[in-house]
């Protein structure tokens, strides 16, 4: 059975997409560069998304990383779990001057990391 399909979302286009997609190949890459952009460069979170691509934080965390490979909530849960992610405790956003604090840093899996920032971002709202 062949999926439904319609037209790109893109004004003027008309190229043939599935209809569970929105752009076809051409725009979908177009509407990523733009959205990269902005984000990166003039939005509120230009900042610390330079931030996290900057060679200092690129070599710290990789060094804590390291030094700190099990994911400290699931340690304790008394599980031993590969720490993915490199969290600050206090978020970049909420205190700026202890981006590169070392003491400030924690190894979590994706799972607390991902659960950790979800909560951070409710109460900050």
């Amino acid at each position: 059975m062949s999926v439904p399909m319609k037209q790109c979302n893109h004004a003027g286009c008309r190229t043939l997409v599935p209809f569970n997609e929105r752009y076809c190949v051409k725009h979908k890459q177009e509407l990523n560069k733009y959205r990269y952009n902005k984000r990166m460069y003039n939005s509120n979170e230009s900042k610390y998304q330079q931030f996290y691509k900057s060679t200092a934080w690129r070599r710290l965390s990789r060094r804590f990383l390291e030094n700190n490979p099990i994911c400290v909530k699931c340690y304790e849960d008394g599980v031993i779990r590969k720490a993915d992610v490199v969290d600050h405790v206090q978020e970049v956003k909420d205190n700026w001057s202890r981006r590169l604090d070392e003491s400030n840093l924690q190894a979590l899996c994706n799972s607390h990391h991902n659960t950790k920032t979800r909560n951070e971002r409710k109460k900050r709202e």
